[in-house]
């Protein structure tokens, strides 16, 4: 049977995160587009909710389950069997809660008529639980394909079907074109089960006697990893109830939607789209790790994890805070203008703020994936904790200042993924005999450096959009030429994205 080490699973789970992220990045452009500032700011008050739902139905399913799989080989019958049973209550549930508090959570949020929104929505709680449970038996079996592939057929038919209904539906108003685009999430994620049910049936799972596989051992698994990945979901939906209002202090209503909608729709996913590695690191690092008896290679492992995280995301970091400017025209356009306001130069300093944090966030994903795999299991719901009731404390002081506003969301949302990062690095350090390297550290440094200067000097000839396209295809290409160069990934660890036999 053919198996993946560290690297060559998230190798698998990046590149069908790529495209499918690529899709998705293409999709909330395209929906900014076609909505503006304050329609996108409507649909980031729905989506928070929906994303929460899906949370407390499925979150940390796949990472657990493929867990309790690597842990259980030969028990995989009665596991996705009981897990079933688990996700199917708690999302049915769930589903139902949406459609009957759809209307008050509506008004409560001071747009009625987005009730509507919920409905159509509801029953993606559910088939998004089923495709978790499904994801999470292949992932244990160190079999990332499936994953992938899933993820790539759902994004695309989203991205297709949700921006087409969204355009004609926009004739007929605001709020029926993002009905259009509740609708294409829905039936895309109807799309990825489809396919996970045909290729689970090819897998001919045997049902092995003598397995005691009990519910309880299994919460004792999934429930502290559902709580970590709990945290950030809750505090993004308490988020959509009250940056609005706070801001609402100094603002219309409609300017605060505006606001809200130009920080958490066009920023929140560019700042996330470097992190679609950092996730596939830490689903494949969970698994691997918990099956692993020598602390030496959980050291490599992790070790190799960070490297490879800090070469993506830097780059990263370095564009959204030195041209931010660039990066939105070249997206957006002036789309994001509305209400009187230029937005467009809102969005640069909100990129530049979020964008700092980037490198955090993505670290911490595989620092609290790594702690879990070693059972230390509420140690990153705690960390997390902290870190968002600093993001709170920061958000009721500094949104209703007028000066201030909505930069105190852009800024509260680093120093929490910075605060979160740090507590759990603390407790890695305890666990992991972990070592600063110099000369990773001096390679990066240099080959970040020529990529700015070669980004900097296309940049100065001029402003075009297609300038800035080029601008960035050579600065990445000399980046990856410097980073082949120094040498920045040992033989070792380049030995690690082998595909084993």
């Amino acid at each position: 049977m053919k198996k993946n080490n560290l690297m060559s699973g998230a190798l698998i789970l990046s590149v069908g995160s790529v495209l499918a992220k690529v899709f998705s990045a293409i999709y909330r452009i395209g929906l900014t587009r076609i909505l503006g500032g304050e329609g996108i700011g409507i649909y980031q008050l729905i989506f928070p909710l929906y994303s929460l739902c899906v949370v407390l139905a499925t979150a940390g399913l796949p990472m657990a389950i493929s867990k309790v799989i690597a842990k259980n080989q030969g028990c995989e019958k009665v596991v996705l069997k009981k897990c079933f049973c688990f996700s199917a209550l708690v999302s049915l549930c769930l589903t139902m809660l949406l459609i009957v508090c759809s209307k008050p959570l509506a008004i409560l949020q001071g747009k009625q008529e987005i009730y509507i929104c919920y409905i159509l929505l509801a029953p993606a709680v559910l088939i998004v639980s089923f495709i978790s449970v499904l994801r999470g038996y292949f992932q244990g079996k160190h079999n990332f394909f499936p994953s992938a592939i899933s993820n790539i057929i759902e994004q695309a038919i989203k991205l297709f079907l949700g921006l087409c209904l969204s355009v004609i539906l926009l004739k007929k108003g605001l709020i029926f074109a993002i009905i259009g685009a509740m609708l294409g999430i829905t039936i895309s994620e109807l799309f990825s089960l489809v396919v996970l049910i045909v290729l689970i049936k090819k897998e001919n799972i045997k049902e092995v006697s003598g397995c005691n596989v009990e519910l309880k051992g299994l919460m004792q698994d999934i429930l502290p990893i559902t709580l970590t990945n709990l945290v950030l979901p809750i505090a993004t939906f308490i988020d959509s109830l009250l940056v609005v209002n706070l801001l609402a202090n100094n603002f219309t209503k409609s300017m605060s939607i505006f606001l809200y909608g130009l920080e958490s729709g066009a920023v929140s996913s560019l700042v996330n789209l470097p992190t679609i590695f950092s996730f596939a690191i830490a689903s494949v690092i969970l698994p691997n790790i918990a099956k692993l008896k020598s602390n030496h290679n959980k050291t490599k492992n992790l070790s190799l994890s960070i490297k490879i995280i800090l070469i993506i995301c830097v780059p990263c970091v370095v564009c959204f805070t030195l041209i931010p400017n660039r990066i939105i025209e070249l997206l957006y356009s002036n789309k994001l203008n509305g209400l009187g306001v230029e937005g467009l130069n809102i969005t640069f300093r909100l990129l530049t703020l979020s964008g700092f944090g980037v490198v955090f966030l993505a670290l911490n994903q595989v620092f609290s994936s790594s702690l879990q795999a070693i059972d230390k299991r509420y140690v990153t719901v705690r960390n997390l904790i902290i870190a968002v009731v600093i993001k709170f404390v920061i958000e009721f002081i500094f949104l209703p200042s007028k000066q201030i506003n909505i930069y105190a969301l852009s800024v509260s949302n680093s120093v929490c993924y910075i605060t979160a990062m740090v507590l759990n690095y603390l407790e890695v350090k305890l666990h992991f005999k972990m070592k600063f390297n110099i000369t990773f550290v001096a390679k990066l440094v240099l080959s970040t450096s020529v990529m700015i200067l070669t980004l900097i000097l296309i940049l100065m000839f001029n402003n075009s959009w297609i300038n800035t396209l080029l601008a960035l295809f050579v600065s990445a290409v000399v980046y990856l030429f410097c980073l082949y160069k120094t040498k920045i990934l040992s033989a070792s660890d380049l030995a690690m994205f082998k595909y084993r036999v």
